[in-house]
């Protein structure tokens, strides 16, 4: 087989189902299997998605697993040689899959591929970025600072908004939102580390498919459309300190070797956290 597509979903039926309509009807001229991961217990939605779509495989968590232990899960029973992650509130257009699947097996030193990600009003997501740092943490899409100051050097070089997103370009890491990545090649590098339950797992699997010495590729001609929530939005507290317990084992991880200094950024990185907590309870 070809692909396996591999879908997490988390109360998020009703996009879903466009999602997969949009597969299907991209996916003409490979083999391929989908399975979608529901880590959501009671989400009213899947029963229609289940009768419609009865080729799919569904794995039923009795609990939310979070996003890298779901994808690892299915990718243990996947059959296909090229694994594509993609988010439920995804649409794929213009053969995006096929593209993207021919362009990474004629390059076999790739071991990552992305597309151009837009969002629903078409404008440019950035969905390539540099690897972060301390100072990214700070200044990241998310952060207090980067709504203030939002052309600040740091987020500019960080979301790499200062290139041509016209053109094929070996990048850092890309957004998981929709992922392509050979089946050997994840399993080389460890697949998603499961202490991240949801935000950073994807820039951690990037940084090991480079060192275990294979390129991540921005490929802009496939395009796919990413509904996310607009900044103006409140966030839910869970999500904001597990986002943040994410960076924590993030930095601590690729960047811990000094004991001082991993404590001086889990104190940065709490102080971070306190501030978007407060943000958005007084939003």
């Amino acid at each position: 087989m070809n692909l396996s597509c591999i879908i997490v979903n988390y109360y998020n039926s009703a996009p879903l189902k466009n999602c997969l309509e949009s597969v299907t009807q991209t996916l003409r001229k490979i083999s391929f299997e989908i399975i979608v991961v529901d880590n959501s217990q009671d989400d009213p939605g899947m029963v229609d998605i289940k009768e419609s779509y009865p080729q799919i495989r569904y794995i039923q968590n009795p609990t939310n697993t979070g996003f890298a232990k779901a994808n690892n899960q299915a990718v243990r029973s996947a059959q296909g040689e090229i694994l594509l992650f993609l988010n439920p509130d995804t649409i794929l257009t213009d053969q995006a899959i096929e593209k993207m699947q021919e362009h990474l097996k004629s390059n076999p030193d790739i071991g990552a591929l992305g597309p151009k990600v837009l969002n629903t009003d078409g404008s440019l997501q950035y969905s390539c970025r540099h690897f972060p740092t301390l100072m990214t943490g700070f200044f990241n899409r998310y952060s207090l600072l980067s709504r203030w100051f939002p052309d600040n050097p740091y987020t500019v070089r960080y979301m790499m908004k200062d290139f041509s997103h016209e053109e094929i370009r070996e990048v850092d890491w890309l957004s998981g939102c929709c992922l392509m990545v050979p089946h050997t090649v994840f399993e080389k590098a460890g697949g998603f580390d499961e202490h991240y339950f949801l935000f950073n797992e994807d820039v951690d699997l990037c940084r090991a498919i480079h060192q275990n010495g294979f390129k991540v590729i921005y490929f802009p001609f496939a395009k796919i459309t990413h509904h996310i929530s607009t900044s103006n939005s409140k966030v839910p507290m869970d999500i904001i300190i597990k986002r943040h317990l994410g960076m924590s084992h993030y930095y601590g991880k690729n960047h811990g070797e000094n004991p001082v200094a991993r404590m001086i950024v889990n104190i940065f990185i709490s102080l971070r956290c306190l501030s978007q907590l407060a943000f958005n309870i007084f939003k």
